[in-house]
């Protein structure tokens, strides 16, 4: 079922299938913003990335002796939410553990998501508590794919803009995964110019995701031809960049995460996954970023 908030700005498009945003459309322009979701390409727009981002090694992980199973990026994309309200341009839905996700997690939670419209930003909060009676071990992450209004085809063109770096000395670097799916150690500089930006071409993201940790960002614009049509604002301790590799195709995806993939030879112990999250008896954990559209 979907779900609308609007104001004189934009119109959010919300799916409960993976409280996943749809579309983000100008009431003024009829711009959209977000990708199609064509299958042929990638089947997702903006999917919510819980209780793991990226993937375990072998799909597995070992928590109290025992192994579970889980595919890429967990299961919350994938459940139906339930409407919590929708009214003065806010949304909230809110999933539900029960013993179908126990089989692949074993932990009770609650995780609520939350959409907030304010002139021509959208803000994601997302809160997990933790209803169980042992702590939590979790990730979770944003994976919104935009698009420029005035491209169709190609993300060829566009410059992604740091417009806030922690470490202005060192630059921007990352990581790239394995083929399968496992991030590997070796670094990587990106090739910011003096306006910490740097232009893309169709082969960019042709090996696919760049891992970004530590904090090296929290404020990142995507720019065609002088008009940054996306802004993205975080406090997420690493980030993802991405398009379909190979694709080129017209979206660029921002990815705020808390977590993130493991290691190749991680030992697949569920409490040792780095920039996991500890989530006492009780408790809750809160989570945000900003998209302003132009």
């Amino acid at each position: 079922m979907e779900f609308f908030i609007e104001n004189d700005e934009l119109k959010l498009t919300v799916n409960s299938k993976g409280c996943e945003i749809k579309s983000v459309k100008s009431v003024k322009t009829g711009e959209e913003y977000m990708w199609s979701a064509n299958p042929e390409a990638w089947k997702r727009t903006a999917p919510i990335l819980f209780p793991i981002v990226g993937k375990y090694a072998d799909n597995e992980s070992i928590y109290e002796g025992k192994t579970y199973t889980m595919t890429q990026h967990g299961f919350a994309r994938d459940k139906e939410f339930t409407l919590v309200e929708n009214a003065n341009q806010k949304l909230v839905m809110k999933l539900e553990s029960n013993e179908e996700t126990k089989a692949k997690y074993p932990f009770d939670f609650e995780l609520y998501v939350e959409y907030d419209l304010c002139e021509n930003a959208v803000t994601k909060k997302i809160k997990v508590v933790n209803k169980d009676t042992k702590t939590m071990y979790f990730s979770l992450g944003g994976h919104p794919a935009f698009v420029c209004p005035e491209l169709k085809e190609s993300q060829a063109g566009v410059k992604i803009c740091f417009e806030k770096i922690a470490d202005e000395t060192k630059g921007i670097s990352y990581k790239l995964l394995s083929e399968n799916g496992l991030l590997v150690d070796e670094e990587y500089k990106l090739p910011l110019n003096e306006n910490r930006e740097f232009e893309i071409d169709k082969t960019f993201f042709d090996k696919d995701a760049l891992i970004l940790e530590n904090k090296q960002a929290s404020k990142i614009s995507l720019d065609y031809k002088g008009r940054k049509y996306v802004t993205v604002e975080f406090d997420a301790p690493v980030f993802g960049l991405w398009s379909a590799a190979k694709k080129d195709v017209p979206f660029i995806c921002i990815e705020p995460w808390y977590g993130r993939t493991d290691k190749e030879g991680f030992n697949k112990d569920l409490t040792k996954r780095e920039w996991g999250n500890e989530l006492a008896v009780g408790q809750e954990f809160n989570a945000s970023y900003k998209v302003n559209f132009n």
